[in-house]
């Protein structure tokens, strides 16, 4: 094999830019062109990038671009395809490669490009990089007239062995919605490849799909974008996996079938039939959606009525469904080989509406608020119908939207879970009918009336594989009750000025974030200054170099979020794969909503008895607000009044915070952060008021001696993070009720003491702590 330079590779090509057209509606030969992508809001934006294109569409590999999430360079970045005019669509995804061990940091040094094919009927390319000791070669190939981009990757192991891996392809969409693996429902198979009815994952919108099909998995990944099998890797070893990406121009999922039906050589069949309502009328576009053993297998749909397309041969359940209509009646099926069946459809009801005025009980005025389907109708085919509805910017409590005929449970909340509990609605929504409902919601607790501000300050919009519009975004978090809003898009700043002014629009303070995103561990910097941009590589420069550029930015507090997971930064550090190792002037250590946080808080913990200030943060890390909580976890911040950007972000740095998943407090007469001096003659005690909607469980007082006096914490020390002193329960009292009031008497030595308060489901708010400190007598 040959591999060429980046400057050697494109003069051999012989490409040129000069007069590009991204019509293909006459052309269905293979082309390489050299450069920024061709796709409209592509990512690949380097001189040294390749785009691959025929009549059905177009992927760049970025060769000089820097990937999201600081992964090598030499993956794909950008996908369109070809709409009915012959124009490229906009992008539509944020990333699709192969990853060589989970989403662990990558150590890369090199990667090489080699054009093996470049003909009208078929273009193939090798990029070879390095993860480590392992080699990792990967072979696109795109043939003319075809709809699949295919792709195989050995790893192959230069250096020692390495058990327990779980690589695969991924497929992380720009957008859209999201259609996993269909699995079975036993619980004796979950998790066990034979408990896959398939072997693909499809991101789609109504224009578009692109599926990634993966022979080789045995298990999913942050639903299904990742297609997983586990291995070892012994050294001098070579392993091997292959996979299609498919690009279509519609959301329809026959074609993602047919194509399994071909790789497979399994025996099919046809179904195909007709679509209308009750009245008689006939639906435009038509969804038929077929399950298998009860769970959603794919969907076809059809025009004017009509529908048809394949099936493996088995036995299935069907039924019809349109946008906002109801679904028809569910018909069993058996497909036989190579026979046609008919199955029409003729009692679907055409979409109501409903009206929902959402307001606080207490003082009669509007909520923002949010309204999910609990029981009814919920569209399996998201751009059919939402699940999720929220209230408007403009009309305070105000929500209009279709629904499809029927019987619902709506659940509809303010500040769920924190600041009140939801209220449940049964109603009926007709055809052609609007549903007008007034709804109640009692507020137990007004955080900002005690000076404390909370905010989720992990929270994702539309860049990458968010899908979050910035309005949406506002809408999701004030319904959440959260006083402060935060966007922290991955190495972005785009959404900030959008979602300043929408704030400045409610009188809603707003902390403007990124989320710097090396594959070694993600960093929250934030509040931004109006403007600013990152202008380092996380794919490239170290931890030091990184932090820098985000002090350039404004940034008062970084933030290391989710610290222990696989491509975390203390995981990272553990592993020695943080290039530049630790750097101390890290600020705060997430508790993030969708991990395990027990290393973090464990962590935090023997910091705090070093004497050192590394206090908590907060964040959800939503990225899709319809199925995913804004504000699931978030940040109580005292201010005292309403805050801007710095004081709210300096008030964290201080301490002057706890962590939330329901329970609230306020601290009466010491404040979280605070140094108490000690003395044997003035024993001290702290009172605290406790509040849970779902009603008090108990209350822990923790705290453990400082090993040291206390280190000082700034970006010239060096400080030893590993070790140390962890917590121990001081004190633990059972609770009852929604609200109790609680004093305790102070440790009389030298250390910290923190609050675990824990409401009845299970939900708990962990405080940073309050530094003790002993004084000499001589000193009073």
């Amino acid at each position: 094999m040959k591999f060429f330079s980046r400057s050697s590779l494109f003069a051999s090509l012989g490409i040129l830019l000069t007069g590009l057209t991204v019509s293909f509606s006459s052309y269905a030969t293979v082309s390489i062109i050299k450069g920024k992508t061709i796709i409209p809001h592509g990512n690949a934006t380097s001189d040294s990038d390749i785009t691959i294109k025929n009549d059905k569409l177009a992927f760049s590999l970025a060769m000089g671009s820097a990937p999201p999430w600081g992964v090598a360079r030499g993956c794909i970045v950008d996908i369109a395809n070809v709409e009915a005019d012959g124009v490229l669509s906009l992008d539509r995804v944020a990333f699709a490669d192969f990853i060589p061990n989970d989403w662990s940091s990558w150590p890369n040094t090199y990667q090489t490009l080699d054009v093996i094919k470049d003909s009208s009927d078929e273009a193939i390319v090798n990029i070879t990089r390095d993860f480590g000791q392992v080699e990792i070669s990967t072979t696109y190939s795109l043939v003319s007239g075809s709809d699949i981009i295919h792709v195989q990757t050995t790893m192959t192991n230069q250096g020692e062995a390495i058990p327990d891996m779980r690589s695969g392809f991924t497929l992380w969409p720009d957008g859209g919605y999201k259609f996993a693996v269909p699995e079975h429902k036993s619980i004796d198979t979950k998790g066990q490849a034979e408990n896959f009815i398939t072997d693909r994952f499809v991101g789609y919108g109504a224009d578009w799909a692109v599926a990634l099909h993966a022979p080789y998995m045995t298990e999913t990944a942050n639903q299904s974008r990742d297609l997983y099998t586990q291995h070892n890797l012994q050294k001098g070893q070579t392993v091997t996996f292959t996979g299609d990406y498919q690009v279509l121009a519609s959301g329809d999922l026959a074609p993602v079938v047919r194509a399994e039906i071909e790789r497979k050589n399994v025996k099919a069949g046809t179904l195909k039939g007709e679509v209308q309502t009750q009245s008689g009328s006939t639906l435009t576009q038509p969804a038929i959606i077929v399950t298998k053993d009860d769970v959603p297998y794919m969907w076809g749909l059809g025009q004017n009525g009509q529908y048809q397309f394949d099936l493996p041969v088995g036995q299935y359940q069907v039924y019809a469904t349109g946008k906002g209509y109801s679904a028809s009646k569910i018909h069993n099926i058996e497909i036989t080989e190579k026979k046609t069946q008919t199955l029409s459809f003729s009692d679907l009801l055409a979409p109501g509406e409903v009206n929902i005025q959402v307001i606080d009980a207490n003082i009669k005025a509007p909520l923002d608020g949010k309204i999910k389907i609990e029981k009814g109708n919920q569209p399996l085919i998201e751009f059919l119908g939402a699940r999720t509805f929220f209230t408007e910017l403009d009309n305070k409590g105000q929500a209009t939207f279709p629904l499809a005929p029927g019987e619902y449970q709506l659940n509809i909340s303010a500040g769920s879970g924190f600041n009140a509990k939801p209220v449940l609605i049964d109603t009926t929504v007709k055809a052609n009918k609007t549903t007008d409902i007034a709804s109640a919601i009692t507020i137990s607790t007004y955080p900002t009336q005690h000076g404390w501000y909370a905010g989720d300050l992990h929270h994702h919009a539309n860049v990458l594989e968010g899908s979050t519009s910035p309005e949406y975004l506002v809408r999701s978090q004030l319904a959440a009750g959260l006083n402060v809003l935060f966007v922290s898009d991955h190495d972005s700043t785009k959404n900030n000025a959008e979602i300043q002014m929408l704030a400045d629009k409610r009188g809603v303070p707003f902390v403007p974030s990124i989320e710097v995103s090396p594959s070694w561990g993600h960093f929250n910097a934030f509040p931004i200054d109006s403007g600013a941009q990152l202008s380092v590589d996380p794919g490239v420069d170290d931890i030091h170099t990184l932090i820098k550029d985000m002090r350039r930015m404004g940034a008062t507090i970084i933030a290391s979020n989710h610290p222990y997971i696989p491509y975390g930064y203390l995981s990272s550090l553990d592993k020695n794969t943080a290039p530049g190792g630790f750097n101390p002037s890290i600020d705060v250590f997430e508790l993030n909503a969708a991990v395990d946080n027990q290393p973090t808080i464990e962590k935090a913990h023997q910091l705090w008895s070093k004497g050192l200030p590394y206090y908590y943060t907060a964040g959800s890390d939503t990225h899709d607000v319809w199925n995913q909580t804004s504000g699931l976890n978030r940040m109580f911040v005292y201010t005292g009044s309403k805050p801007s950007a710095k004081a709210f972000a300096q008030a964290m740095k201080n301490g002057r915070s706890y962590v939330s998943f329901g329970p609230i407090i306020y601290p009466q007469n010491i404040m979280f952060g605070d140094t108490v001096k000690l003395a044997e003659a003035q024993p001290q005690s702290f009172t605290v008021d406790l509040v849970a909607v779902n009603g008090l469980k108990s209350v822990q007082l923790i705290g453990a001696a400082t090993k040291t006096k206390g280190e000082v914490k700034n970006q010239n020390a060096s400080i030893d993070i590993s070790g140390g002193v962890n917590s121990k329960v001081l004190r633990q009292q059972a609770l009852s009720g929604d609200s109790e009031t609680i004093t305790f008497n102070l440790p009389n030595a030298s250390g910290w003491v923190a609050l675990v308060v824990e409401d009845m489901q299970g939900h708990k708010a962990y405080s940073n702590p309050i530094w003790l400190k002993e004084v000499e007598k001589s000193q009073f």
